[in-house]
């Protein structure tokens, strides 16, 4: 079995990062009990899963179950993450964003199925998706992603630590242009861009 130490390198650095969100997240959930932190929670756990295969996928594992869970979870963790922010919203508004999720879930699984079996890594980086995997997966990211920077700079107008809400808001940065240069085809930037999107999110919500 090959091991490509680099892409396990960063893979094992995110799986710290992954570690500290979820400590912080499950420790304010456990304080607050706000459904805000539980989704932040289920989003850093998606991560942490996801950084999990990243590992595999970097000493060697290219398994098709591998490839199409760590396919769901990285547009979950975003879902997540979306879900969490949009505690904000009124609860007409978040009723149907709930059902918005539901729906593109279901559509992001059957994209998966369609496209299965299939391995996603080369040289231990999950890079190969099949065309209908990105695709569907956009129909959860784009607006998720788009949801969070909405509610955020709203906050960053109205109230709140500024300093912590531009540090959320340059995460989701980072991460969605990140994620658009790997489906592109520049890999060498998915770790950069989890390592310091997730950093300035982990900072901008301790």
């Amino acid at each position: 079995m090959t091991i490509y130490y680099q892409p396990l390198a960063w893979s094992i650095i995110t799986l710290v990062i992954a570690l500290m969100l979820i400590y912080v997240s499950w420790r304010n959930y456990n304080y607050k009990k706000n459904k805000m932190w539980l989704f932040y929670f289920l989003g850093f756990l998606s991560f942490l899963i996801a950084s999990l295969l990243q590992v595999l996928f970097a000493i060697g594992d290219n398994d098709p179950v591998s490839s199409a869970l760590y396919s769901f979870l990285v547009a979950e963790l975003v879902l997540f993450l979306s879900l969490g922010s949009a505690q904000q919203l009124s609860e007409r508004w978040l009723k149907y964003y709930y059902y918005y999720s539901i729906i593109a879930t279901v559509i992001l699984i059957l994209g998966i199925i369609l496209s299965s079996p299939f391995g996603i890594s080369s040289n231990g980086i999950p890079m190969n998706f099949p065309p209908l995997v990105p695709a569907t997966s956009s129909v959860i990211t784009i607006p998720a992603t788009g949801l969070i920077l909405f509610l955020a700079a709203r906050a960053l107008l109205f109230k709140g630590n500024k300093t912590k809400l531009t540090s959320v808001i340059l995460g989701v940065v980072v991460l969605g242009f990140g994620g658009m240069l790997v489906a592109s085809g520049f890999w060498q930037v998915l770790y950069i861009s989890e390592f310091i999107g997730m950093s300035l999110f982990l900072y901008g919500i301790i």
